[in-house]
């Protein structure tokens, strides 16, 4: 069953596949005032910058959710760490390219 998390943040994806940038800033924004505890925010909204082609913010961003986690581990695993990582560093090696 999906949540209401799941529901906002699985949305943020439809609207930047639809190239819809601006919903899904409003979106990102939304995730990250009802859910700050969650790296769902800074997650999509790295997202959103890696297809705007802003892979500086992104990797910001991408860090900004690692904080998070750090903050409040419970329910998130090593394998999701290390993938925002590799995110982060993907976004890294595309600003400086």
């Amino acid at each position: 069953m999906e949540t209401d998390l799941d529901a906002l943040s699985n949305s943020v994806l439809d609207s930047i596949e639809a190239g819809d940038y601006d919903e899904a800033e409003k979106r990102c924004r939304r995730l990250l005032l009802e859910y700050p505890e969650m790296l769902d925010g800074h997650d999509r909204l790295a997202t959103l910058r890696e297809a705007q082609g802003r892979f500086k913010e992104a990797a910001e961003h991408y860090e900004k959710a690692m904080l998070v986690v750090h903050r409040h581990p419970e329910g998130t695993d090593q394998e999701t760490v290390q993938e925002l990582k590799e995110k982060r560093d993907r976004a890294l090696a595309k600003a400086k390219a």
